[in-house]
């Protein structure tokens, strides 16, 4: 009678959930504590109490989250160690052995099955103490048989970057290993490439890390699958301006891909680590990008989706070449040291084209502004080249220049900016599906995100008839050809970081940043 009992709530607790249009989705923007030896591997012990700070703030945070009955609640990537510079050794002792899922392992009702498994441990209570869904990430250490494994490392085991996700009642349901690595030697790319979902009550999500944002695999192939329609997103990204900010890509993938996207970053502003969001496939429901150290805790209700429209409806859009004002002037200035081909925009209203290779984007303007402002529209095909992994990407984008020299279009320091365009509409000759819709304003030098209510991305086309609510720094298209990384790839290349800031590959390369 009990058995049945209880199979009647968690049915009643479905059908309930069924009929609901929305769920309450949290981020957590964490400061992360790091571990106070850096200079020698340390032991388990003292691994723990390094670990247990940042416990006890997501504790905390979760504590309020489920006060405001959140569904699910997502961490950072790196939150719970910190250590994002560190070797192969030094790492070990903040890792542990995680099961397979399928194991039905629940940690805080049988912590004695596994040794060293106090970390999961506590984020398995606290799942099961605040009832939602909890999404962290972690260190996965697994071990392997040199002898009989050609991808074994020589010390035995396999350590992964890894995301864990428990259900309200603390059950182990989901783990997924970074298949995307950014320089991150103390971790391994997965010997075998697993796409991960979970389901819960209000929709299907789909698994990745930082990096893995960028490249069909995992995160256009998991889209794929059937009913994905969210997507959980532990990060530690660093502002890679103008194109690849946090909030202004991870907002522009929800909106492209048609998913409601939790991306929750560490705060370092001293590293430039910052933007976290909550997005829908509308719009931002909420976002943080603070250049001052400190946590921050983000709640909104999302709308629950089941399908995914981005999969089902993807067609390469089809832009017919324009006439344009402007047929000469062109000229090149470096984004993150791609030879961008740019046209300045010298009229407070026209319509202007830039070409760069395959592509040829178009731009339907008109603005307000200060006259010591200076903009331009350029269009960029070709072959990002990172250390670590480069990719093929198709740009169009109309952005603040930082001065009137043509050579600081592209300028990775822009923040600030005084012309509001009073409408907008850009398009380009892409010849892939995968476009990416990005509005990054500016507001008293914070980076600022446009809502849904004041444009739209439909057909290819990017349009703004009534402006946006602040200042413009950016307004682009990025579309990734994905089938053309391998083809079009070249030997050395740089990283998207250190083309940015100019800062040591050495040191920059340490850091998963995306």
């Amino acid at each position: 009678m009990g058995c049945i009992c209880i199979y009647l709530f968690v049915f009643v607790f479905y059908l309930v959930d069924a009929k609901k249009s929305t769920f309450k989705a949290a981020v957590y923007e964490h400061a992360v504590i790091k571990p106070t030896n850096k200079e020698h591997p340390a032991n388990r012990s003292t691994a723990l109490k390094d670990m247990m700070k940042n416990i006890d703030i997501y504790k905390e945070q979760a504590t309020l989250a489920g006060k405001q009955n959140v569904d699910i609640m997502v961490f950072p990537e790196y939150g719970i160690s910190g250590t994002l510079k560190i070797s192969r050794e030094g790492i070990a002792s903040y890792l542990e052995h995680i099961p397979d899922p399928e194991e039905n392992w629940n940690a805080c009702q049988d912590p004695d099955k596994y040794e060293d498994t106090d970390v999961q441990r506590h984020l398995s209570c606290l799942a099961k103490d605040t009832s939602m869904f909890l999404v962290v990430n972690f260190g996965d250490r697994q071990p392997c048989d040199i002898g009989k494994d050609p991808n074994c490392p020589k010390d035995g085991h396999y350590q992964f970057n890894t995301n864990v996700v428990y259900n309200p009642r603390g059950d182990l349901i989901a783990k997924y290993h970074k298949i995307q690595l950014y320089g991150e030697k103390h971790f391994d790319v997965p010997p075998v490439t697993k796409l991960v979902t979970f389901e819960t009550p209000f929709g299907k999500f789909a698994v990745f890390i930082c990096f893995d944002i960028l490249f069909k695999t995992p995160a256009i192939d998991v889209l794929k699958l059937d009913g994905v329609g969210n997507v959980v997103f532990p990060t530690a990204w660093i502002d890679a301006l103008p194109l690849l900010a946090g909030i202004q890509f991870h907002s522009a993938f929800a909106a492209s891909a048609k998913v409601n996207l939790l991306a929750a970053n560490i705060n370092w502003p001293e590293k430039r680590f910052h933007g976290s969001g909550i997005y829908s496939p509308t719009g931002y429901k909420a976002f943080q990008y603070n250049e001052s150290l400190g946590g921050k805790l983000l709640i909104a209700d999302l709308p629950i989706v089941k399908t995914n429209a981005f999969v089902s409806n993807l067609q390469i859009p089809v832009i017919k070449n324009e006439k344009s004002s402007v047929s000469s002037g062109q000229f090149r200035s470096d984004v993150r040291r791609d030879p961008f081909m740019f046209v300045l925009i010298q009229n407070n209203k026209g319509n202007v084209s830039v070409c760069d290779g395959r592509l040829c984007c178009f731009l339907s303007y008109e603005r307000l502004g200060s006259d010591s402002e200076y903009f331009a529209f350029g269009a960029f095909d070709g072959l990002h080249k990172s250390t670590v992994k480069p990719y093929y990407m198709k740009v169009c984008t109309l952005l603040k220049c930082k001065t009137e020299n043509r050579t600081s279009c592209g300028n990775p320091f822009v923040k600030e900016s005084l012309t509001n365009f009073t409408s907008i509409k850009l398009k380009g000759s892409f010849e892939t599906r995968y476009v990416f819709p990005e509005v990054l304003l500016a507001d008293n030098g914070q980076l600022k995100l446009s809502s849904g209510d004041f444009w739209t991305y439909k057909d290819g086309i990017l349009e703004s008839k009534q402006g946006f609510e602040h200042p413009v720094l950016s307004v682009s298209l990025f579309s990734r050809d994905y089938e053309r990384d391998e083809r079009d790839k070249i030997n050395g290349g740089n990283c998207i970081y250190s083309n940015l800031f100019l800062i040591s590959v050495v040191v920059i390369a340490t850091f998963c940043i995306e």
